[in-house]
């Protein structure tokens, strides 16, 4: 089994392994199970947001190949999903610059996976960043979020092996 075989163990090992990871994360391995029948049924997953990844492999008599389509299967909501949270968040923290009218103090850097790096005047940066922070942990509704808190990190710093956490 492709377990097994990755992390170099025997199978027997790789087969007690996830019956213990199953036991320990029912839900999550009941997720897992119904998002694979899904898949198998409509041939694509979704984020939260309803962006679409098609994965024909799914269907695919190649095990290896299928079993591929199922590793990504999972992964895309996750992965889509996160990426889209951050999208509404950079657009919701234009907004706020925009209606704050710090076009002159704030300016986006650097976007990477789910991480914004913006440079911020120094006089400003006090008000901003928490106010940031606050913009990206609402990127979920309450409702969306299925009781799983989003909580952002932020640090300031002249430069990037320096920076300091804030705590807000």
């Amino acid at each position: 089994n492709a377990l097994a075989a990755t992390a170099g163990m025997s199978r027997k090992d790789a087969q007690k392994y996830l019956a213990e990871y199953e036991k320990t994360f029912p839900t999550l391995s009941r997720w897992i199970e119904t998002l694979f029948g899904e898949v198998r049924k409509k041939g694509y997953t979704e984020t939260l947001f309803g962006r679409r990844r098609h994965l024909p492999g799914i269907r695919s008599p190649l095990p290896y190949i299928q079993a591929e389509a199922e590793r990504q299967a999972v992964n895309a909501p996750i992965q889509g999903t996160s990426a889209d949270i951050i999208k509404r968040s950079m657009v919701e923290v234009d907004e706020y610059i925009k209606r704050e009218k710090l076009d002159d103090d704030v300016f986006a850097i650097l976007q990477i996976h789910d991480e914004l790096m913006y440079e911020i005047r120094e006089d400003v940066a006090d008000k901003v960043v928490p106010e940031i922070k606050k913009i990206m942990e609402a990127g979920l509704r309450d409702h969306e979020t299925y009781g799983v808190p989003i909580v952002v990190d932020a640090s300031i710093g002249t430069r990037w092996g320096e920076m300091k956490k804030v705590n807000n």
